[in-house]
């Protein structure tokens, strides 16, 4: 915009166009300033933006990272309590195995005990009768059913002890397998 004065001079007007050139150059620059203050505020916001967008990416991956491996622990925990069931069934059954055949091999020894007393007996019985008999003529009487009591038969304990290192074996056995 020009202004025209009748009683200044050209100079003056000169002075005056270019005086509001400087202003609006002024202005114009301060504008600019202002535009690239902006732009660089624009930039450090979309940086930072995209900086807490990728924290908040880092946090969703290592939340869901931990949740993973949460039920991964979960369900090994749930794996092992299962086994650990399953081996305490396994050693009750084996438990009352043991007893049982424990039992069933007390009852075999019991009889085979019983055989040997009444055998004795008989053999005191017919030793007996055979001195009555004889009149004092001593006679030696061998039954076929001594050779047996010669023979050593293991000690309960040590049937016991047998067993108890083989139920051993087999637990370990089942340990190592699973």
């Amino acid at each position: 915009m020009v202004l025209a004065l009748p009683h200044l001079d050209s100079e003056a007007i000169i002075t005056a166009e270019s005086s509001q050139y400087e202003e609006l150059q002024q202005q114009y620059m301060d504008l600019l300033q202002i535009k690239n203050e902006l732009e660089e505020s624009c930039i450090k916001k979309d940086k930072l933006l995209r900086d807490v967008q990728q924290a908040l990416a880092e946090e969703q991956a290592k939340r869901e990272a931990a949740e993973k491996e949460k039920q991964l622990l979960e369900e090994r925990c749930k794996q092992l309590q299962k086994r650990v069931e399953l081996l305490e069934k396994c050693f009750k059954e084996s438990m009352i195995q043991m007893k049982e055949q424990i039992k069933r091999e007390r009852e075999v020894l019991l009889k085979e005990q019983n055989k040997r007393i009444e055998r004795l007996e008989a053999q005191m019985k017919n030793m007996a009768n055979n001195r009555k008999s004889a009149k004092n003529y001593p006679t030696l009487m061998v039954m076929a059913d001594d050779s047996e009591e010669d023979i050593p038969q293991p000690s309960w304990w040590s049937k016991i002890c047998e067993l108890i290192q083989e139920l051993c074996s087999l637990i370990v056995k089942f340990f190592s397998c699973g």
